[in-house]
Protein backbone atom coordinates (compact mmCIF):
# COMPACT_ATOMS: atom_id res chain seq x y z
CA UNK A 1 0.00 0.00 0.00
CA UNK A 2 2.76 2.27 0.73
CA UNK A 3 4.32 1.51 -2.32
CA UNK A 4 1.29 2.77 -4.44
CA UNK A 5 1.10 5.81 -2.31
CA UNK A 6 4.59 6.78 -3.01
CA UNK A 7 4.50 5.76 -6.36
CA UNK A 8 1.55 8.16 -7.16
CA UNK A 9 3.23 10.81 -4.97
CA UNK A 10 6.20 10.15 -7.90
CA UNK A 11 4.15 11.26 -10.72
CA UNK A 12 2.30 14.13 -9.31
CA UNK A 13 5.97 15.20 -8.86
CA UNK A 14 7.27 14.41 -12.65
CA UNK A 15 3.67 16.05 -13.78
CA UNK A 16 5.28 19.21 -12.06
CA UNK A 17 8.10 18.94 -13.32
CA UNK A 18 6.95 18.58 -16.88
CA UNK A 19 4.73 21.79 -16.62
CA UNK A 20 8.19 23.82 -15.36
CA UNK A 21 9.85 22.72 -18.33
CA UNK A 22 7.12 24.08 -20.59
CA UNK A 23 6.67 27.07 -18.87
CA UNK A 24 10.58 27.81 -18.99
CA UNK A 25 10.30 27.32 -22.60
CA UNK A 26 7.96 29.63 -23.37
CA UNK A 27 9.43 32.31 -21.62
CA UNK A 28 12.49 31.87 -23.80
CA UNK A 29 11.09 31.31 -26.70
CA UNK A 30 9.01 34.88 -25.99
CA UNK A 31 12.55 36.28 -25.10
CA UNK A 32 13.95 35.30 -28.09
CA UNK A 33 11.18 36.42 -30.43
CA UNK A 34 10.16 39.48 -28.22
CA UNK A 35 6.66 40.90 -27.66
CA UNK A 36 4.31 43.48 -28.61
CA UNK A 37 5.42 46.41 -27.42
CA UNK A 38 1.57 47.19 -25.71
CA UNK A 39 2.38 43.76 -24.18
CA UNK A 40 5.86 44.30 -22.39
CA UNK A 41 5.98 45.15 -18.76
CA UNK A 42 8.35 48.07 -19.19
CA UNK A 43 7.57 51.36 -20.36
CA UNK A 44 10.12 51.77 -22.78
CA UNK A 45 8.05 53.50 -25.64
CA UNK A 46 10.68 54.81 -27.45
CA UNK A 47 12.63 52.51 -29.73
CA UNK A 48 14.73 53.62 -32.37
CA UNK A 49 13.01 53.71 -35.74
CA UNK A 50 14.70 51.95 -39.06
CA UNK A 51 15.02 54.34 -42.43
CA UNK A 52 16.11 52.66 -45.27
CA UNK A 53 16.33 54.57 -49.17
CA UNK A 54 17.07 53.79 -52.60
CA UNK A 55 17.85 55.58 -55.78
CA UNK A 56 16.19 54.80 -59.20
CA UNK A 57 17.72 55.68 -62.80
CA UNK A 58 15.32 57.53 -65.15
CA UNK A 59 16.29 57.37 -68.56
CA UNK A 60 13.70 58.95 -71.22
CA UNK A 61 14.09 58.44 -74.59
CA UNK A 62 13.28 61.12 -76.93
CA UNK A 63 12.26 60.66 -80.58
CA UNK A 64 14.24 61.50 -83.64
CA UNK A 65 11.59 63.30 -85.82
CA UNK A 66 11.11 66.41 -88.18
CA UNK A 67 8.21 68.17 -89.43
CA UNK A 68 7.91 70.51 -92.78
CA UNK A 69 5.85 72.85 -93.74
CA UNK A 70 5.20 73.65 -97.34
CA UNK A 71 3.13 74.81 -100.15
CA UNK A 72 1.74 72.33 -102.13
CA UNK A 73 1.02 74.79 -104.43
CA UNK A 74 1.93 78.22 -105.67
CA UNK A 75 0.63 80.91 -108.42
CA UNK A 76 3.23 83.09 -109.53
CA UNK A 77 0.90 85.57 -111.79
CA UNK A 78 2.76 88.29 -113.91
CA UNK A 79 0.84 91.19 -115.40
CA UNK A 80 1.93 93.39 -118.47
CA UNK A 81 -0.20 96.68 -119.89
CA UNK A 82 -0.74 96.48 -123.57
CA UNK A 83 -1.10 99.67 -125.27
CA UNK A 84 -1.11 101.29 -129.11
CA UNK A 85 1.86 103.86 -129.20
CA UNK A 86 2.07 105.80 -132.16
CA UNK A 87 5.63 106.35 -133.77
CA UNK A 88 5.73 110.08 -135.03
CA UNK A 89 7.27 111.00 -138.43
CA UNK A 90 7.92 106.61 -139.32
CA UNK A 91 5.80 106.28 -142.65
CA UNK A 92 6.01 102.64 -143.20
CA UNK A 93 5.64 101.64 -146.99
CA UNK A 94 4.94 98.16 -147.95
CA UNK A 95 3.07 96.54 -150.71
CA UNK A 96 1.47 93.39 -151.09
CA UNK A 97 4.21 92.59 -153.25
CA UNK A 98 6.91 93.69 -151.12
CA UNK A 99 5.26 92.82 -148.03
CA UNK A 100 7.68 93.53 -144.72
CA UNK A 101 9.59 95.49 -147.01
CA UNK A 102 9.83 99.35 -145.67
CA UNK A 103 11.90 102.25 -145.56
CA UNK A 104 11.62 102.86 -141.68
CA UNK A 105 12.50 100.75 -138.88
CA UNK A 106 9.72 100.39 -136.74
CA UNK A 107 11.50 99.17 -133.39
CA UNK A 108 9.91 98.82 -129.58
CA UNK A 109 12.21 99.84 -126.54
CA UNK A 110 12.79 97.05 -123.95
CA UNK A 111 10.56 98.34 -121.34
CA UNK A 112 7.81 97.89 -123.32
CA UNK A 113 8.94 94.11 -124.59
CA UNK A 114 9.47 93.43 -121.02
CA UNK A 115 12.65 92.33 -118.94
CA UNK A 116 14.65 89.18 -120.01
CA UNK A 117 14.90 87.53 -116.48
CA UNK A 118 13.71 88.80 -113.29
CA UNK A 119 14.70 87.27 -109.18
CA UNK A 120 11.78 86.36 -107.43
CA UNK A 121 11.64 85.83 -103.88
CA UNK A 122 8.58 83.64 -102.42
CA UNK A 123 8.82 84.50 -98.17
CA UNK A 124 8.02 82.70 -95.78
CA UNK A 125 7.44 79.71 -98.49
CA UNK A 126 8.39 76.61 -95.59
CA UNK A 127 9.06 76.03 -91.95
CA UNK A 128 10.99 73.17 -90.55
CA UNK A 129 11.03 71.63 -86.32
CA UNK A 130 11.69 68.79 -84.71
CA UNK A 131 14.44 66.85 -82.77
CA UNK A 132 17.99 65.16 -83.87
CA UNK A 133 20.98 64.24 -82.15
CA UNK A 134 22.83 68.00 -82.69
CA UNK A 135 20.04 70.03 -82.71
CA UNK A 136 19.96 70.80 -86.41
CA UNK A 137 18.55 69.88 -89.93
CA UNK A 138 19.98 70.35 -93.79
CA UNK A 139 17.05 71.98 -96.13
CA UNK A 140 18.23 72.01 -99.72
CA UNK A 141 15.94 72.71 -102.96
CA UNK A 142 16.38 71.58 -106.36
CA UNK A 143 13.64 72.60 -109.37
CA UNK A 144 12.84 72.72 -113.02
CA UNK A 145 12.11 75.12 -115.80
CA UNK A 146 8.03 76.05 -116.23
CA UNK A 147 6.91 74.84 -120.09
CA UNK A 148 3.93 76.00 -121.46
CA UNK A 149 1.08 73.68 -120.89
CA UNK A 150 -0.78 73.68 -124.35
CA UNK A 151 -0.23 70.71 -126.04
CA UNK A 152 2.91 70.74 -128.66
CA UNK A 153 3.93 74.25 -127.32
CA UNK A 154 7.71 74.77 -127.18
CA UNK A 155 7.19 78.04 -124.88
CA UNK A 156 9.09 77.96 -121.52
CA UNK A 157 10.55 80.22 -118.65
CA UNK A 158 13.92 79.27 -117.57
CA UNK A 159 14.60 78.95 -114.06
CA UNK A 160 17.83 79.20 -112.44
CA UNK A 161 19.23 79.65 -109.62
CA UNK A 162 17.38 77.74 -107.11
CA UNK A 163 18.39 78.85 -103.42
CA UNK A 164 16.94 79.05 -99.64
CA UNK A 165 17.66 81.77 -97.30
CA UNK A 166 17.06 82.01 -93.50
CA UNK A 167 17.75 84.04 -90.20
CA UNK A 168 17.35 80.90 -88.47
CA UNK A 169 20.67 79.44 -89.19
CA UNK A 170 23.16 77.59 -87.65
CA UNK A 171 25.42 81.00 -87.93
CA UNK A 172 22.69 83.26 -88.12
CA UNK A 173 21.54 84.77 -91.95
CA UNK A 174 22.29 81.96 -94.40
CA UNK A 175 21.42 81.07 -98.13
CA UNK A 176 22.25 78.57 -100.74
CA UNK A 177 20.81 75.78 -102.35
CA UNK A 178 21.38 73.66 -99.01
CA UNK A 179 21.67 75.39 -95.77
CA UNK A 180 21.93 74.05 -92.32
CA UNK A 181 18.71 74.91 -89.76
CA UNK A 182 18.43 75.53 -86.36
CA UNK A 183 15.29 73.04 -84.95
CA UNK A 184 13.60 74.41 -82.00
CA UNK A 185 12.31 71.26 -80.44
CA UNK A 186 9.15 71.05 -78.83
CA UNK A 187 8.94 73.41 -76.61
CA UNK A 188 6.70 75.30 -78.23
CA UNK A 189 8.76 78.16 -80.56
CA UNK A 190 8.10 79.63 -83.56
CA UNK A 191 9.23 77.20 -86.41
CA UNK A 192 12.40 78.15 -88.41
CA UNK A 193 11.11 79.97 -91.48
CA UNK A 194 13.02 80.84 -95.00
CA UNK A 195 12.38 81.75 -97.87
CA UNK A 196 12.67 80.60 -101.94
CA UNK A 197 14.62 81.82 -104.25
CA UNK A 198 14.60 81.77 -107.89
CA UNK A 199 15.28 83.55 -111.62
CA UNK A 200 13.27 83.69 -114.16
CA UNK A 201 14.73 83.83 -117.85
CA UNK A 202 11.80 84.51 -120.73
CA UNK A 203 14.71 83.93 -123.48
CA UNK A 204 12.00 80.86 -124.91
CA UNK A 205 9.15 82.11 -123.55
CA UNK A 206 6.82 82.81 -126.80
CA UNK A 207 3.36 81.95 -125.56
CA UNK A 208 1.15 83.83 -122.98
CA UNK A 209 -0.86 81.46 -120.69
CA UNK A 210 -0.15 79.09 -117.64
CA UNK A 211 3.60 77.62 -117.89
CA UNK A 212 4.35 75.25 -114.86
CA UNK A 213 7.23 73.42 -113.28
CA UNK A 214 8.11 72.40 -110.00
CA UNK A 215 10.47 72.35 -107.02
CA UNK A 216 10.99 70.63 -103.95
CA UNK A 217 12.23 71.14 -100.90
CA UNK A 218 14.12 68.87 -98.37
CA UNK A 219 14.88 68.60 -94.68
CA UNK A 220 16.99 66.14 -93.13
CA UNK A 221 18.04 65.58 -89.35
CA UNK A 222 21.84 65.66 -88.71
Amino acid sequence: MDYIVNKGRGIDIMKQLKAIRITALIAALFGVWGVPSSARADDDHHSDSISRSGRSTVTVGMPEYLVLHYYSAVALNLSATSSGVSQSGSVLSATWTTLGDTSQILAASATEVGPLSVNVTLKNAWAIAGLSKSGTATVSITGTDFSATRTGSTSKIGVTGYTLSSTNGVSGAVSGSTITMKLRGVTGQTSSVGDVRMNLNFMDTTESGDHVGSFTITAQTI
